[in-house]
């Protein structure tokens, strides 16, 4: 996944005007990914507890994993000494300098604020390097689930962890051609979900499409007037290169385009967090 992503975003940022933003985030997906091969294996999560909340339709993965075991923690200090890219911007060396000197336990407060999606304006760029061992962490942990026990937890909501959606994607996997997924902000996890259908409210009736550009509708942004939200709706089956993350950044414009018209945000990018 990572690697797919950290491809993606190399590629997109030739021509973009968010270029060096996109090939920089492409450097961070690879450490992303050679850290799955290089950190211990991640334990189950215990089968009552999991048991437990599945029976109440609350997502397995909740923030208590980020204390337990001190698999996060590992995974934390990993990143953060490994991402020291001899190319990243000053601004972005710095923020990872700072939370790498950041005690142990203001750390963990921070990824546990990013968790919750509550990121402090006064360290969006420790935040991302948080939110990127969080995104490997999750992942590690989402893959040791069974697909077939996830049950919906709401609108919204990734059934593994419970956390926002980046974007949502029209597919052509065989079996679920033109079927809608969303995917999770921070495990990866792709579920299910009505096309047509707001991702955040569950409204169907005022639902509308914008874009940017020639038409080609690989990258649209859906609008829902009943909440006021929207979030990026990628059709992958007509481009089967298209990545949540990536194509979700690479489209800033149409994020410009839709606030025009009052929606706010919805969807939630840990890679790009703007006011």
């Amino acid at each position: 996944m990572f690697d797919a992503r950290a491809a993606r975003l190399s590629a997109l940022a030739e021509g973009n005007p968010l270029g060096p933003y996109l090939a920089f985030l492409s450097r961070l997906a690879s450490v992303q990914h050679a850290a799955q091969a290089a950190l211990p294996p991640v334990p189950p999560l215990p089968e009552p507890r999991l048991a437990q909340r599945l029976q109440h339709a609350m997502p397995p993965l909740s923030s208590d994993v980020l204390t337990e075991g001190g698999g996060f923690a590992a995974t934390l200090d990993w990143i953060s000494r490994h991402a020291a890219l001899a190319d990243a911007p000053a601004e972005a060396e710095q923020a990872r300098a700072r939370l790498e000197a950041t005690p142990g336990p203001e750390r963990l407060a921070l990824a546990e604020s990013v968790f919750e999606a509550a990121y402090p304006a006064e360290r969006l760029g420790e935040s991302l390097y948080a939110a990127a061992a969080l995104q490997v962490h999750l992942a590690r942990l989402a893959a040791r689930l069974e697909a077939g026990r996830l049950r919906p937890v709401g609108d919204g909501a990734c059934p593994a962890c419970g956390r926002a959606p980046v974007a949502s994607l029209v597919v052509d996997w065989a079996g679920a051609g033109r079927a809608r997924y969303c995917c999770c902000s921070l495990c990866g996890t792709m579920w299910h979900y009505v096309r047509i259908k707001c991702v955040f409210c569950g409204g169907t009736g005022d639902i509308a499409y914008y874009a940017i550009g020639e038409a080609t509708g690989e990258v649209a942004a859906e609008t829902c007037k009943a909440c006021g939200t929207y979030a990026k709706h990628l059709h992958q089956h007509k481009n089967p290169q298209l990545e949540p993350f990536a194509d979700d950044i690479a489209s800033f414009g149409l994020d410009l385009l839709v606030r025009e018209k009052g929606f706010r945000r919805g969807a939630l990018n840990p890679l790009m967090v703007v006011g």
